[in-house]
């Protein structure tokens, strides 16, 4: 290509110039703006960058078109762009192109695979091989059963882990043993202060009945305990506990309930009442100090 024409020269420098001043003032407004603001001006800056880049090769063109002009070349057939994407060859090449063969008077090109497409085709085996060794060979990738499987253990353990920060969801269907030593003098505190006019201050048993032995009126099991405290037995004089403590606090103090078990010698306390039932394996609880104290106006 010829030199460029002083015209040309001074459009391109005030161009160049122009995208360097811009890139220079987005790099200073960016250094004030706050945080996320500088990453768009760099695009801005980029954006216009490509577009200068674009112009310039426009105007490269357009001067190499005027100078093959000027210099009687002949003009080339221009291809489309579809024509381009397809790899097909031009009209006028097109008898080159004829196949031998005809049908019915119809000819056909004989024109090359488009790129694309063959890029696509080896693209998909050589993915297929390699998911085939990952997946099942190497055994790397989850298979869609594998998968399900794992999302379901993800949402089965965020579902408990909810529930256990749910509190005012704790009901008898799915209250648990508490065994902390704070909870369980939390309890016995509460139990002091509301429970002992009924169970006594031991819970031996006034006009309740003994906490402290294996026999139970309304059941010993943690969610028939839990049940009774919270629904109460107002024929017999127990208030529901369910609207003066939280669900949360019920559990405890069921718990505590059961930690009392033992705790008087035999015969000590209110005659039995209700049917015998030994504690289940995951009631038996260490008695402390909390557990010498009285119970809640609980009646078993």
């Amino acid at each position: 290509m010829k030199k460029l024409s002083p015209i040309l020269k001074f459009a391109l420098s005030a161009l160049l110039f122009g995208a360097a001043s811009q890139a220079a003032q987005a790099q200073t407004i960016a250094e004030t703006m706050p945080f996320g603001m500088e990453e768009i001006l760099w695009g801005i800056t980029l954006f216009m960058g490509g577009l200068l880049l674009f112009l310039i090769f426009i105007m490269m063109r357009l001067i190499q078109m005027l100078n093959d002009e000027k210099a009687g070349v002949p003009k080339k057939e221009r291809l489309t762009m579809w024509e381009r994407l397809l790899s097909l060859r031009p009209m006028s090449e097109e008898e080159d192109l004829t196949m031998d063969h005809t049908y019915d008077g119809i000819y056909e090109l004989d024109n090359p695979t488009p790129p694309w497409f063959n890029f696509l085709f080896y693209g998909t085996i050589i993915i297929g091989v390699i998911y085939l060794i990952n997946y099942h060979v190497i055994g790397d990738g989850q298979v869609q059963e594998n998968e399900y499987q794992a999302e379901l253990a993800m949402w089965e353990a965020k579902t408990t882990a909810y529930q256990a920060a749910q509190t005012d969801l704790i009901d008898e269907t799915n209250v648990t043993l508490v065994s902390d030593p704070a909870l369980l003098q939390k309890s016995a505190e509460v139990f002091q202060a509301k429970c002992v006019a009924c169970h006594g201050e031991k819970a031996e048993g006034k006009n309740g009945p003994n906490l402290t032995d294996a026999y139970w009126i309304h059941g010993g099991a943690l969610p028939e305990v839990f049940k009774t405290i919270s629904q109460g037995v107002p024929e017999k004089g127990m208030i529901p506990w369910k609207g003066l403590l939280k669900p949360e606090e019920i559990q405890n103090m069921a718990s505590y309930i059961l930690s009392l078990q033992g705790t008087l010698p035999p015969g000590v306390g209110k005659a039995p009442e209700g049917e015998k039932k030994e504690a289940a394996p995951e009631q038996e609880m260490p008695s402390d100090s909390a557990t010498t104290e009285s119970a809640s106006l609980l009646v078993k």
